[in-house]
């Protein structure tokens, strides 16, 4: 029997463009590239160079300060670009698919009864090895969790509230034998409970596996998000470190262990009122998306693609115009700055979603919006104004521990003065983190 939760606060935006929830296969991919901006406090030491010939989980690069955990090749081809940006910063590790005769990693098969014999070691080794170690993400700080240590806690994220976002549920189906068995393998991780964080309509059956517990929760964004499900359930702390991972990423590790393979495909939400067919796509980790969209596009005025939500997302242009390595959706908005004459007099009966802010630039400005789509038990206007003067203690005490910039970017929506208060959120966190 699950246990429930209903989530009163909140807001979910009704876009246009909402995808269907059947899975298509999506068109050929040329180009897939591994995102350094996708994983916090990253010190990259590239393994590869432009030219190099890869194979499917052959490791691109490592963390300098934690050279076990490998983050490796979505697909084999050729190494066709090594962006930078300022500072040397890693943008992006771009892999043009080809025949490269190189051999893609592999693991022996593990069937069910001898999976049963593993430890917390084999497991976390192969993890490391094929670098799927890095769907982990720690809170605090939201990073890929260190090679030898163990969470209090694993939350797996099997709901998505966020706008025009796939029905987990859906992907799941596609494969649920693979997600029981990554649901066995992930208690090995860990002393604590496996949170299995699931949507009201959830009918996939899980077997009782022990220290794994399944929360239906309801209600509006931000009811999706393991910020929210972590503070309601087994709330983290400096002290107390649970790690979250997506559904998806959970049945990759079953075929990992059964099968041998490193999985390459991923299901992703194509949403947006500038597509002809908003839809589920099977596609590659990584994907270029002007290959994704291909021949996608209405006849619009102009368009954005954001790899990710309309609400924390990211701009997928230049040395980023791939899928992000947590992302499951790609949103198309269109672009504003248009004016209307008497706009504010003669309001739209039907809202035109566009990247216009609708409002300026300015010091903060507290609002009660604030409270009513926060479903956390902090005080978010206080919090707000310990981040944008950089106050850690007093962060600290309000909260911040437990937030990541999805868990603000209602807030950020909201604010008059649209004040980015996910970035001010990580430039706390990253000063915390050093000691700050």
């Amino acid at each position: 029997m699950s246990l429930r939760r209903t989530i009163r606060k909140g807001l979910d935006l009704s876009l246009p463009g909402e995808p269907e929830q059947s899975v298509q296969p999506g068109p050929d991919i040329q180009h897939v590239a591994l995102c350094g901006r996708d994983y916090n406090g990253l010190k990259p030491r590239l393994l590869v160079a432009e030219g190099d010939t890869v194979g499917r989980g052959q490791p691109l690069f490592i963390d300098k300060r934690d050279p076990a955990v490998r983050y490796s090749s979505p697909a084999q081809g050729v190494i066709a670009a090594v962006n930078r940006g300022r500072r040397r910063v890693l943008d992006s590790v771009v892999v043009r698919l080809q025949s490269s005769g190189m051999e893609d990693l592999q693991f022996d098969p593990i069937d069910s009864r001898r999976q049963a014999g593993l430890g917390h070691e084999q497991v976390a080794e192969r993890l490391q090895n094929s670098g799927l170690w890095t769907a982990f993400r720690t809170r605090p700080f939201s990073r890929v969790p260190l090679s030898n240590s163990r969470p209090h806690a694993i939350f797996v994220t099997a709901i998505d509230t966020r706008p025009l976002a796939p029905d987990p549920a859906v992907i799941v189906r596609t494969d649920p034998d693979a997600f029981r068995t990554g649901l066995q393998l992930l208690q090995l991780l860990t002393s604590g409970t496996v949170w299995v964080c699931t949507g009201a309509g959830w009918d996939l059956a899980i077997p009782d596996i022990d220290r794994v517990e399944l929360v239906a929760f309801s209600g509006p964004h931000p009811a999706g998000l393991p910020g929210t499900h972590m503070h309601l359930l087994d709330p983290v702390a400096a002290d107390r470190v649970a790690w979250h991972i997506d559904c998806q990423d959970v049945m990759a590790i079953g075929n990992l262990f059964t099968k041998g393979v490193v999985p390459d495909s991923r299901i992703v939400a194509l949403g947006g009122e500038c597509l002809l067919e908003p839809r589920l796509v099977k596609t590659l980790a990584g994907a270029a998306l002007d290959e994704l969209l291909s021949n996608g596009f209405r006849q619009c005025e102009g368009c954005r693609v954001l790899s990710g939500s309309v609400l924390d997302g990211r701009h997928a242009t230049g040395a980023w115009a791939y899928l992000g390595r947590y992302h499951k959706q790609v949103s198309i908005i269109r672009e504003g700055g248009d004016r209307r004459l008497f706009g504010w007099l003669f309001r739209q009966r039907k809202p035109r979603w566009s990247t216009s802010q609708h409002g300026r630039y300015s010091g903060m400005i507290p609002v009660p919006a604030f409270d009513k789509v926060m479903p956390l038990d902090i005080l978010p206007a206080m919090l707000f104004r310990s981040l944008l003067v950089k106050d850690t203690d007093q962060a600290q005490a309000l909260g911040c521990l437990e937030l990541d910039e999805e868990d603000l970017a209602l807030c950020a929506y909201l604010c008059p003065a649209k004040t980015g208060y996910g970035e001010a959120l990580r430039a706390n966190l990253t000063l915390i983190e050093k000691g700050g």
